[in-house]
């Protein structure tokens, strides 16, 4: 057991040398990789231990990373997905002020200059393209009209 543990935690160390993970990510990596429960649970008490593991930092420097690429809709899904606490999302999302139109200005600024020469169906196809990345109707339909 003792020999499970010390290679459970040289794995969790291997596994947060290149990525930032939260718990349940490390978690789910230890496990898949085979280690009991109670190596993979010692595992991540000792890389807490040392500030390895954060889910709140993580999910503020996801926040900040992603922020002007994805809209808030999406930065909350992504974060869900990697079980992290809602209060850590929440936190995360109100530093940047609930505030997604940097990422929709880009959206628009890469559809660019076609965005004149386009339809209306066409226009409806990047709205709706734009919802289903999380931005809301009305700040689509406003930079829809900026942009034109």
């Amino acid at each position: 057991m003792e020999e499970e543990v010390l290679r459970a935690k040289k794995k969790a160390m291997a596994l947060l040398l290149h990525n930032d993970r939260t718990e349940w990510q490390l978690r789910d990596k230890l496990a898949r990789s085979g280690f009991s429960e109670e190596a993979v649970d010692e595992a991540v008490e000792y890389v807490r231990s040392f500030h390895y593991i954060d889910d709140e930092r993580y999910a503020v420097r996801f926040v900040e990373i992603y922020h002007e690429t994805r809209s808030i809709k999406r930065l909350r899904q992504d974060l869900y997905k990697r079980h992290v606490p809602d209060e850590y999302i929440e936190t995360a999302i109100e530093n940047i002020d609930n505030d997604d139109s940097a990422a929709l200005n880009r959206e628009f600024e890469r559809i660019g200059q076609k965005l004149a020469d386009m339809s209306y169906d066409e226009k409806q196809k990047v709205a709706a393209k734009l919802y289903r990345k999380g931005f809301r109707m009305e700040d689509i339909m406003d930079g829809l009209r900026k942009y034109e």
